[in-house]
């Protein structure tokens, strides 16, 4: 008779272990992201009964968050959030977007110049190689530069 009961009951405890762990990281994952947030930045919050909503965030604590919004600052409980964004900028995905495509074009140039070369010690897979490493160092330049221009969310949780 003990058995089972003693069965069931460690079952029980062991499923529930799984879930109560994984609330227990939601709540960390959650804490964390908002005590990564400065003040004054960019927000924007998305509760599943209220919708979506941006500002820039007047205070904050483990419990609550302030938004600037018209007419009144918008009072948001921390627990309620779904997702979480900050606003910054496309630096990164321009920088990748730029060296992929001046990479892709100077080693195509580098191909055709290393096959219209009459010099013997310049071979076309060192002017692939030169054109291509030349393209991908610009284009990351130009577009980590041009991406600093360009504002962007990131998702800061989940």
């Amino acid at each position: 008779m003990r058995t089972p009961f003693f069965a069931a009951l460690l079952s029980t405890c062991l499923a529930w272990t799984p879930l109560s762990s994984m609330t227990a990281q939601q709540i960390t994952e959650r804490q964390t992201a908002f005590e990564s947030l400065a003040d004054s930045q960019w927000v924007r919050l998305a509760v599943p009964d209220v919708g979506r909503h941006e500002g820039r965030q007047l205070e904050r604590s483990s419990e609550l968050v302030v938004l600037s919004a018209e007419p009144e600052p918008l009072r948001v409980p921390a627990t309620t959030v779904d997702t979480l964004w900050t606003r910054g900028n496309a630096a990164k995905t321009g920088a990748i977007v730029g060296a992929v495509i001046l990479g892709t074009l100077g080693t195509a140039l580098g191909a055709w110049a290393g096959a219209e070369s009459t010099d013997h010690d310049f071979q076309t897979g060192e002017a692939m190689l030169l054109a291509g490493g030349i393209g991908v160092f610009g284009g990351a330049v130009l577009g980590g530069l041009t991406g600093l221009a360009i504002p962007k969310w990131h998702r800061q949780y989940p």
